[in-house]
């Protein structure tokens, strides 16, 4: 395979599965459970697929005790991110939600600031004000229109999706630096093992019934399962280890921008000229801070 070949397949890979996360929130929002018990299904029925890649990438990249060890802290923060950001859905819209928990290189840079003494580029600086301005206006944005499942309490699903980043963040900071030992399929096995177990306790927690009514009911499930959590995860992961930084952050851009079409299609959550212009430099702002990274 030429190296243009392979470069073609991940950009194909990464966009594709971006495309597909876009599905996630629309998902969620017709799942009849909490979000809770709808990120459970998510995770479980994943899972069988996910044992089947870890097994055919070979046991001797299944990961140590320790690797193992770091990767199910990694699928508690991730179980946690998804929770807040799936808890943002009742509160906000889709494209709120969506675009402040994709801040994720934001704090990512901050981390890697204070645990590892990395020295911030002022295209970090710059790139992080203008998200957050780009968060701001996206906010009063939504405010102004009254958007949202919750139009009063719009702000605090805004905070939920904000908070979701920094789990991401962290998840991410510990899935990169065992990506080079551990197989993709067992890294997704064990992380996705642990958010499934983190989503689990947290449906008790918040009393949330975990079982469908009705088999219609199951389709938004299998498609959390199968869709979001094996083939669009799995292609990002396929994607993006092959690809620089900079042109996977802007691939990864379908996420925010597909779901931002498909609640419009589906919720009625136009963007107007403000909320598009905030979103614009949330975007912008992600770019500079990971081309600052690269």
């Amino acid at each position: 395979m030429s190296d243009a070949s392979g470069g073609t397949k991940a950009v194909l890979a990464a966009a594709g599965g971006a495309a597909l996360l876009g599905l996630s929130p629309i998902f969620v929002r017709l799942s009849e459970l909490g979000p809770q018990a709808t990120n459970f299904w998510r995770f479980a029925l994943a899972l069988p697929i996910l044992a089947v890649w870890a097994t055919i990438s070979g046991r001797d990249r299944a990961g140590t005790s320790r690797e193992i060890s770091w990767l199910l802290l990694a699928g508690l923060l991730f179980g946690a991110e998804v929770g807040l950001w799936a808890a943002a859905l009742d509160f906000t819209t889709v494209t709120n939600a969506t675009l402040f928990s994709n801040m994720t290189p934001i704090f990512a840079a901050a981390f890697g600031w204070v645990l590892f003494k990395e020295r911030l580029q002022a295209g970090i600086w710059w790139g992080g004000a203008l998200a957050l301005l780009g968060a701001l206006t996206l906010s009063i944005a939504r405010a102004r229109a009254g958007a949202g499942p919750t139009p009063e309490l719009g702000w605090f699903g805004d905070t939920l999706g904000l908070v979701s980043a920094v789990g991401y963040a962290a998840y991410l900071l510990i899935v990169r630096s065992l990506a080079t030992r551990v197989s993709t399929g067992a890294v997704m096995l064990w992380a996705t093992s642990a958010a499934c177990v983190f989503a689990l306790g947290a449906s008790f927690v918040m009393r949330e019934s975990l079982w469908p009514s009705t088999w219609q009911a199951w389709l938004p499930l299998i498609g959390l399962g199968l869709i979001v959590q094996a083939a669009a995860q799995g292609l990002i992961a396929y994607g993006v280890g092959r690809l620089p930084i900079v042109v996977s952050t802007i691939l990864l851009w379908m996420q925010p921008l597909s779901a931002a079409v498909l609640s419009w299609v589906f919720f009625g959550e136009a963007l107007g000229p403000l909320a598009l212009f905030g979103a614009g430099l949330i975007l912008f702002g992600v770019f500079l801070v990971q081309r600052a990274r690269q």
